[in-house]
């Protein structure tokens, strides 16, 4: 769990220097890359490792509910990843 955290952390972090680099930088390219490869990865892992642990242990009707909360969420929360309260922790 806390790698999990650590590497959602890692994103956000990327993002801000993203956020203040001119896409002409010449590091622009390699941290762009570099922020790919740690999303794909981390999403990888979630598919194959936490996701199928998280359905047997809550079930489909736990996992309707969270989605349906989820989506409810999903309408008022920032579409800025920099704003995430996990941002600035």
């Amino acid at each position: 769990m806390l790698e999990s955290i650590e590497e959602h952390h890692v994103v956000v972090w990327m993002l801000s220097e993203l956020a203040g680099l001119d896409p002409q930088d010449e590091r622009f390219d390699a941290k762009m890359t570099v922020l790919m490869e740690n999303v794909r990865h981390h999403v990888e892992e979630e598919e194959q490792d936490w996701f199928p642990d998280v359905r047997k242990a809550m079930g489909r009707n736990r996992l309707q509910e969270l989605g349906d909360r989820l989506e409810e969420a999903k309408r008022t929360a920032t579409r800025d990843p920099l704003k995430v309260p996990s941002a600035t922790e």
